[in-house]
């Protein structure tokens, strides 16, 4: 099987620099000289190993396959270099048996230090299939088990306070993604998917993350979902919001 990414704005300019590097075990490490990112890349190279192996070992892969890292100083470098300014981006080029391109570009500053879990999961649950925005950002963002620093459920308990949420429903096709706020959708697809494996269990969240793709219409996901927890999408969604609404 292989999984193509949909990112017409990528650009490889970053292969042209000539970056430091520092090589560990799964990671080939790559950071500007004299920046914040090579102050730190012991600290970091020994946070990454055990966020690998974290998540190595919670998805049940077999693979030391390396991550290239690529460490920017600003949201303008990251953006001249690789086309994208947001904070973080899992790039291959496609998954086969060896993918070409296994990387990770981030954000690293003082006032951003994006180093945790979420882009590594995007590219080390890659064998689990590629399944919707809703349940690939809702791993990466379990997997880091927080928010800008926050408890996925606090966050999401405010924003539902505040009358912030989208639908599930919603969120379950992928192109309605081209319009929601980050802020939102990443703590929320977070706490929601947390509340699902908590409640019903790791192996069913792996069933419905092989069984839903985003090659399939919105109607056939929702149908897989239904499926696999002989309950639909709304059902889940009440139950999450329930458990919310009663937290502390």
């Amino acid at each position: 099987m292989i999984f193509k990414q949909d990112i017409p704005w990528h650009k490889n300019k970053y292969l042209e620099v000539n970056f430091n590097k520092k090589e560990s075990i799964h990671y080939i490490f790559y950071f500007q000289k004299e920046s914040l990112a090579e102050q730190d890349i012991d600290r970091i190279t020994f946070l990454k190993e055990k966020h690998y192996l974290k998540i190595k070992k919670w998805l049940g892969v077999n693979t030391d396959r390396r991550i290239s890292y690529y460490l920017y100083s600003s949201k303008k470098e990251k953006e001249s270099l690789m086309g994208d300014d947001s904070f973080g981006n899992a790039i291959w080029k496609e998954l086969d048996s060896e993918p070409k391109d296994f990387e990770v570009h981030v954000i690293y500053n003082e006032k951003c230090k994006f180093v945790g879990e979420h882009e590594d999961t995007h590219l080390l649950s890659l064998p689990w299939g590629l399944s919707i925005y809703l349940f690939c950002e809702g791993l990466a963002q379990y997997m880091e088990d927080s928010f800008m620093g926050e408890s996925l459920h606090v966050v999401s308990k405010r924003l539902l306070q505040e009358k912030k949420l989208y639908s599930i429903e919603f969120l379950c096709d992928n192109n309605n993604w081209k319009s929601v706020e980050p802020v939102i959708i990443y703590p929320q697809v977070g706490s929601f998917s947390k509340f699902i494996i908590e409640k019903y269990g790791k192996d069913k969240f792996k069933e419905l993350y092989q069984n839903t793709s985003r090659s399939f219409d919105k109607t056939r996901n929702l149908l897989k979902i239904e499926r696999i927890y002989k309950k639909g999408i709304n059902q889940l969604e009440h139950e999450w919001l329930d458990f919310l609404k009663a937290s502390h």
